[in-house]
């Protein structure tokens, strides 16, 4: 159950501004539904971390994987993927998402069966959501097809693996116009997380911008059937998405209307480690996105601390 902090909350709220002017500290969005019953301890004693100057100067890039175990063609698209990541290091980070082009956003690639095989549901709400919305709006086909910052080549954003290189290219050329940094505070005790994170907007931009935090389980050893191959027991399914941060798939909103060059932002998040995982399983994947074309503007991968 999460613990709100209603009257705490506005109060910590009006000393976080005071503090904020007295260390020159930019504005800070603080965020109310906190699980603060992860913390092992009276929250009012959570030590909340300070960002320093963020020196990053290069546009990332998010590599959205759309596929699904019992898609034979997904494998050499996850190929393609890992080696555009292996690739650019600390620029390219994939997230495998088990979803189909349809209303629901299951197609037969990715149901389950009691055969024995392909019996996990790699699907999570937000994936079937995104994949849905993604259908509905023509964008979205059939796997494997995947997104480059969502930016468009053609008119369309979801591309053939042929395409996603050049893309990859041009995207990790464009300017960044969006920085983002993180830190986080891991507690043994509850497996929980709490992460911090700054947005800071570069550039003068006018519209409505969401922060949206993906779980990616690093790897997963299951079934997945391989083009030539058949069913393969032992595969490794790579970075695969497991859910949104506080279980929303568009994330939440930072900005709207008008947003100055300088202006910078905290939003925070709490999670708990799933049963059976550990902390050096997951890493996050946290992005800023513009809602009016979902095109993401800034991607970085966030390791639990």
């Amino acid at each position: 159950m999460f613990s709100k902090l209603s009257l705490f909350s506005s109060l910590f709220f009006l000393l976080t501004l005071i503090s904020s002017c007295d260390k020159e500290r930019t504005p800070v969005v603080v965020q109310t539904d906190l699980d603060t019953s992860l913390y092992p301890g009276n929250f009012l004693n959570y030590e909340y971390p300070e960002f320093g100057e963020n020196t990053n100067t290069e546009r990332n890039v998010l590599l959205e994987d759309y596929t699904g175990h019992q898609c034979s063609f997904c494998p050499g698209a996850a190929i393609v993927a890992e080696g555009l990541e292996n690739d650019n290091p600390d620029r390219v980070f994939v997230a495998t998402i088990h979803a189909g082009a349809t209303a629901s956003g299951i197609s037969d690639f990715q149901k389950i069966n009691s055969s024995g095989m392909y019996t996990r549901d790699f699907t999570t709400p937000e994936g079937r959501e995104m994949a849905s919305t993604f259908t509905d709006l023509g964008e979205f086909s059939t796997n494997p097809e995947g997104t480059i910052n969502r930016v468009e080549e053609s008119g369309k954003f979801f591309l053939k693996a042929a395409h996603w290189s050049d893309k990859v290219d041009e995207v990790l050329a464009s300017e960044l116009e969006v920085n983002l940094q993180a830190k986080s505070n891991y507690f043994e005790e509850t497996h929980g997380v709490f992460l911090h994170i700054e947005t800071e907007f570069l550039s003068d931009l006018q519209g409505d911008y969401n922060i949206v935090g993906y779980v990616i389980q690093k790897k997963i050893i299951d079934w997945q059937l391989i083009f030539g191959e058949g069913p393969v027991a032992d595969y490794e399914h790579h970075n695969v998405h497991i859910g949104n941060l506080f279980g929303e798939t568009w994330g939440r909103n930072i900005v709207s209307g008008q947003v100055s060059a300088g202006t910078k932002l905290e939003s925070e998040f709490s999670y708990q480690i799933p049963s059976g995982l550990e902390k050096d399983d997951l890493h996050f994947l946290i992005y800023v996105y513009d809602k009016s074309s979902y095109e993401v503007k800034q991607v970085i991968k966030h390791e639990i601390e």
